[in-house]
């Protein structure tokens, strides 16, 4: 190639000569020449191809990516057949984040030379960002034939196996990555990611800890094995995994999210409010970090029924009131006694205390009358998750569909009723609730409390979770099943025992609850009624306490407030029917406070052990009372603390009494729709179909079709 010219105002060379020169210049990163002379060839021979493509480069080399487009589209315009050209555009295009259209000029390009790896690397990157994981899987395939050792591909590949939940498919390819990286600490703490998610927990520990001897202040790695660590009920090391990952990273929204979360379940709720409210500083458009917050609120003794539907309008405000305007007319076959489609929405579809409650009600749905769509957001499914695809007619997997996305799925699928059960907790979709997919919309079970949204039209509830002093609060309108959740005796519980305090000359009290619920106030309350009844004792069970630490903790605890060790007695995770034998051991079950048991406090009245509560002033702090109430076992309901310990030890001192509960709780249960799951799904269809006749008398479309000429 010939040397560069400087002057060419002055050359008398061809275009060809100036390109020479101009590309050399370009080769030696003189951007400022080869443009001037790039445009000097324009200036001869405007539809020039390749110093268009050229000025487009050296406007992407500079960071302009506005210009690079412009400049790259008019020599794709110029040859369009050009493979480079259209990799180049869908670059630049994807620096302005602009990812469909990237995608639509890497296609091009590959349709013009399918074996480019940088391509077919790029297009799979687009497709990935657009949340189509099983299409971007084949393009990064088809790259990674062509470039078996490239550890960013191998990367990428794995990421998105893993959310497409194959697992172990991704677990392949980054150990690929560590076979030519082995201390590529991206590559490892994602290794942990996926070696949770195949319950291979203490596996993900060591390659955190590989990570971190490679790179110790990496925040992730720390994150991840905080993550770890709770799997294995360490639970103290877990939370200070999350502070050592926060403090290393102040300023992550993400970050501040898992430690608030780590925080909560910890009981430190003050602490992890804090985290969730400077998540929100750094980013006020957070509708996850804001959800947390409002989940948490919960645990808080401080504000009520007034303070927390203020927050929930503030979480419309901020997030959700944008789509009010967007959303769209819908019209149904008005038939008020057709079959109806209803569609529950949850990331709960697996083994956990919410689907306990909503599981009931779908396997008992009429089929004549109700068709049933589930719309899972289940990451991982187990065997709970196989029980409910049982028993839905339409199951749409839901993981991976943005907001739009599963907004015109539910569209599309005709719904009639769409059910939120998530409420602000981890998973929910109540940004597609805001949009409006259904004619008529209902937050139901599990995770009450109100989603703030008018979108949503009602939730269901009960006269004492939910008073009517306070329901002008509330975005829905609240409307009253049996009880606010209701209750299927497990097939595998065990038979009743006798009561503890017989044979045992003292009185067990006990909670099995998350000790998470458990707030100093609440501990205070307990030690006083320690104090009060002559040696009694106090049973633990949960998680947290197969770890030696999280029990000296409470211990400390309980020392303090001026009770021994010995009689306090924990337990820690079991399977479920050992968990159910263990309210066998408890005479009385103290519930928690500002937020009450639900699934807990039924299963402890089943198995025998009554369940004194507190009413409070927001919907957790009233669930407890609200089941007992239902089961007109109002005398276990303290409307203070002070009444709390006086019932306590009213209760405790009649042993007969106590003896007599036991043996008559479960008749009292099948007597009663709260813990008649027939019953109470018949109520719930009752509901919906009010819902749906009152829909048919308010909808704008009869108002209109009478207005027609």
């Amino acid at each position: 190639m010939m040397e560069p010219v400087d002057n060419p105002r002055e050359s008398m060379l061809d275009v060809d000569s100036l390109l020479d020169s101009a590309m050399a210049f370009h080769q030696q990163n003189e951007l400022d020449k080869a443009e001037t002379l790039y445009a000097a060839i324009l200036s001869r021979e405007p539809r020039h191809f390749s110093a268009t493509h050229l000025l487009g480069l050296i406007s992407s080399s500079r960071g302009d990516f506005q210009a690079a487009a412009e400049r790259l589209r008019r020599a794709v315009a110029l040859n369009p057949r050009s493979a480079l050209a259209n990799l180049n555009l869908g670059l630049a295009l994807w620096n302005l984040g602009q990812p469909e259209e990237a995608l639509k000029h890497y296609h091009h390009s590959l349709r013009f030379n399918p074996n480019q790896f940088d391509a077919l690397f790029n297009c799979g990157l687009a497709l990935q960002t657009l949340q189509r994981p099983a299409e971007a899987v084949v393009t990064y395939e088809l790259a990674k034939a062509l470039k078996p050792d490239s550890p960013g591909l191998l990367m990428n590949l794995a990421s998105v196996l893993h959310q497409l939940e194959r697992h172990t498919e991704a677990l392949v390819n980054l150990d690929l990555v560590l076979d030519l990286q082995p201390e590529n600490v991206p590559a490892l703490y994602s290794r942990a990611t996926v070696l949770r998610a195949l319950h291979r927990s203490a596996e993900a520990l060591v390659s955190c800890d590989l990570a971190l001897a490679a790179q110790p202040d990496c925040a992730e790695a720390h994150v991840n094995r905080g993550n770890a660590l709770g799997d294995l009920n360490r639970t103290v090391e877990a939370l200070a995994s999350y502070e050592r990952a926060v403090a290393l990273q102040p300023d992550s929204p993400d970050l501040l999210i898992n430690c608030g979360t780590a925080l909560h379940h910890f009981g430190r709720h003050q602490e992890a409010l804090a985290c969730y409210d400077w998540a929100l500083t750094l980013d006020p458009s957070d509708a996850k970090a804001h959800s947390g917050k409002i989940a948490l609120l919960e645990y808080i003794s401080e504000g009520g029924f007034q303070e927390h539907q203020q927050e929930r309008q503030r979480f419309f405000e901020a997030h959700a009131s944008r789509f009010t305007a967007q959303a769209s007319k819908l019209d149904r076959d008005r038939d008020p006694t057709r079959k109806l489609i209803l569609g529950y929405v949850s990331a709960d579809f697996r083994n956990h205390a919410t689907a306990t409650i909503f599981l009931p009600i779908l396997q008992r749905h009429s089929r004549t009358d109700f068709q049933i769509n589930c719309y899972s957001g289940v990451s991982t499914e187990d065997h709970w998750t196989q029980r409910c695809k049982g028993y839905a007619d339409v199951w749409r997997q839901t993981t991976h569909l943005p907001d739009e996305a599963l907004d015109q799925l539910i569209r599309d699928d005709g719904v009639d009723i769409l059910i939120d059960l998530s409420g602000h907790s981890a998973g929910n979709r109540l940004l597609v609730f805001a949009r409006k997919p259904a004619p008529i919309q209902v937050s139901a079970w599990g995770h009450g409390g109100g989603t703030g949204l008018p979108a949503v039209d009602y939730l269901f509830a009960d006269p004492v979770a939910i008073p009517g002093s306070v329901r002008p609060l509330f975005a829905e309108e609240v409307y009253d099943l049996p009880c606010h959740i209701t209750f299927e005796a497990p097939a595998d519980a065990p038979p009743l025992v006798d009561l503890p305090a017989q044979s045992r000359g003292w009185v067990t009290f006990g909670c099995l609850n998350r000790y998470s619920k458990v707030t100093p106030a609440v501990e205070q309350l307990w030690a006083r009624i320690l104090a009060a009844v002559p040696h009694a004792r106090l049973l633990l069970k949960a998680g947290l306490f197969d770890d030696p630490r999280g029990r000296r903790t409470v211990l400390e605890s309980f020392a303090q407030l001026g009770i021994e060790a010995e009689r306090i007695e924990f337990r820690g995770a079991t399977s479920r029917r050992d968990h159910l034998a263990a309210y066998g051991d408890v005479d009385i079950l103290l519930d928690p406070f500002p937020q009450n048991g639900g699934i807990t406090t039924m299963e402890s009245l089943w198995m025998g052990t009554p369940v004194l509560a507190k009413l409070g002033h927001t919907l957790g702090s009233r669930a407890s009372g609200a089941i007992l109430h239902a089961l007109d076992l109002a005398d276990w309901v303290a409307q203070s603390e002070n009444d709390y310990l006086e019932v306590a030890l009213r209760k405790a001192a009649d042993i007969e009494a106590l003896v007599q509960f036991r043996r008559g709780i479960r008749a009292r249960f099948m007597a009663s729709p709260t813990g008649n799951p027939e019953r109470y799904t018949q109520a719930v269809e009752a509901a919906y179909r009010t819902m749906w006749l009152r829909w048919l008398k308010q909808s704008p479309w009869e108002n209109e079709a009478e207005a027609l000429p």
